[in-house]
Order: C-alpha cells, then structure tokens, then sequence
C-alpha cells in the first residue's frame, strides 16, 4: 500500500499519522477478512518515509502489517541508510533492490551503481532473511531484457 502525496499534504505530522492510521486500519480489516497482510510501499511524499510507516505499524498492533523497502525510493535516505535499516528491520518484509549512486539517476540497473552491494551487505549482516526483488521498473524496454541485466548485475557483485 502507498498513497498520493496529496493524501497528507497540508498535515502537521500528528494529524497525518492518525489519518494514516485511520486508512490502514480500514484497509487492514478488510484484508484480514480475505486472510491477508498489508505491505506498506515507500513510494516517497511523507507516507513513503519508513520511519512514519513505523509509527502507523505501532499504532495498529492487531494488524498484520509489514515493509517493503525499494531502493530506487531511498536516495535521499543514502547518508542514513545504515541507521534507517536498524529500525526497520523488525517490520521489513521484502526489499526491492536497484543500482544506487548517490546523485542518481533513480532507476539504475543492479550493479551499474556504486552503493548497492554495500547496502545489500549490510542487510544481510543485520540478519535481514526475506525476500529480495527485481524491479523491470523501464518503460520504454524490454522487461525481459531489463530483468536479465539486473539478474546479471546482481551476479556480478559476489555476494
């Protein structure tokens, strides 16, 4: 789940975080009705910043609520990325993973970057042990050739 940047806009963080709560919770009854769980998506705007994921995940206990983190969404997160993923890990559920260089560009294929083996690796020193994705997250090519690279990419950082 993610939302609009306009859903929150306007908002003092307080106000933000209840309404978030407000719309997760509705949501989240009506997945567990189905039998299933919420992953909340950090697509960016003051939803998508994890440490407010948090707080909504705290706020509904009897939720099955979880994140997922994507890379391509974490620039802006770089110099505190070590910190970021030591509070989320107790809720991270999935990490979708995409070559990272600090200045950009946002999507970039695994292994073309210049941080990503470092940020994966500490991941998994953390003892992260879920799932990794691979977004073909290109347009304008082939996502059978665009998954290939990534695949290859990832190959190529030795971890």
């Amino acid at each position: 789940v993610s939302f609009n940047s306009n859903f929150f806009e306007g908002l003092a963080h307080e106000e933000a975080v209840k309404k978030g709560v407000e719309m997760i919770s509705y949501i989240c009854q009506r997945a567990d009705s189905l039998g299933l769980k919420i992953g909340l998506y950090n697509h960016g705007d003051w939803f998508g910043e994890p440490q407010n994921q948090i707080e909504i995940i705290k706020a509904l206990p009897n939720c099955d609520l979880g994140l997922i983190y994507s890379f391509h969404h974490a620039h802006h997160q770089l110099d505190y990325y070590e910190e970021l993923v030591d509070t989320m890990l107790p809720y991270l559920w999935a990490v979708n993973l995409n070559g990272m260089r600090k200045d950009g560009p946002q999507i970039l294929p695994i292994g073309a970057g210049d941080r990503e083996k470092g940020m994966i690796t500490y991941l998994l020193e953390k003892g992260y042990s879920g799932p990794f994705g691979v977004l073909g997250h290109v347009e304008e090519r082939d996502v059978e050739v665009v998954l290939k690279e990534n695949l290859e990419g990832l190959s190529s950082l030795g971890l």
